[in-house]
């Protein structure tokens, strides 16, 4: 993890609120897409940890560190950084282990997204 605070996880507002001026796009269009894309990604660490194919996992945590980024979310970055850099290292425990701490993080942001994609 970094040297960083951490703040609570959820979806920040006004990091939203940025994503729309920026992106040209309704917020509820960002957060549906952000949604789907990091929990997409989730389910392929999933399966990919499962099946002891870490290059995949890393893959997968790699391309979901993109929406986090996207989003500020701190922590989720965090954990998913671990991830990738466990996989990408070869070590499937510290893989596991940082999946089990990035699942941990992820209930927040995604009620926090599917609120503001009005299905929550």
């Amino acid at each position: 993890m970094t040297g960083r605070p951490q703040r609570p996880e959820g979806l920040d507002p006004a990091r939203l609120a940025a994503l729309e001026e920026q992106l040209g796009r309704g917020s509820a269009e960002i957060a549906a897409t952000l949604a789907a894309q990091l929990a997409s990604a989730l389910e392929v660490m999933s399966r990919a940890l499962a099946a002891d194919d870490l290059d995949e996992a890393g893959l997968a945590a790699h391309a979901a560190r993109s929406s986090a980024l996207m989003l500020d979310a701190e922590a989720m970055l965090d954990r998913l950084t671990e991830l990738e850099t466990a996989a990408r290292g070869g070590d499937a425990a510290g893989a596991r282990a940082a999946q089990g701490r990035l699942l941990e993080v992820w209930p927040a942001l995604r009620a926090g997204l599917e609120r503001a994609a009005g299905r929550g």
